[in-house]
């Protein structure tokens, strides 16, 4: 099963956080969280304790776009 969410993803505060509390979603986060941490992307921290500037970097910005539109479960 896919899960798609339209739009850039970062123009919703704090979706990613309350996504988390879906175990699918969760699930799926924590799997491409540990294979992205030994590249230096902690993506749970990303989603979880971002700030309101968090995401003026490109990098966290098309991480957190990318983790939030598409994953599996």
């Amino acid at each position: 099963m896919w899960f798609v969410f339209a739009g850039m993803g970062t123009q919703w505060p704090h979706m990613g956080r309350d996504l988390m509390t879906l175990d699918s979603f969760r699930e799926s986060i924590m799997r491409s969280d540990a294979l992205l941490r030994p590249y230096g992307v902690q993506l749970c921290d990303l989603l979880m304790d971002s700030k309101d500037d968090t995401f003026n970097d490109t990098v966290n910005s098309f991480t957190g776009i990318a983790a939030i539109q598409v994953h599996s479960s």
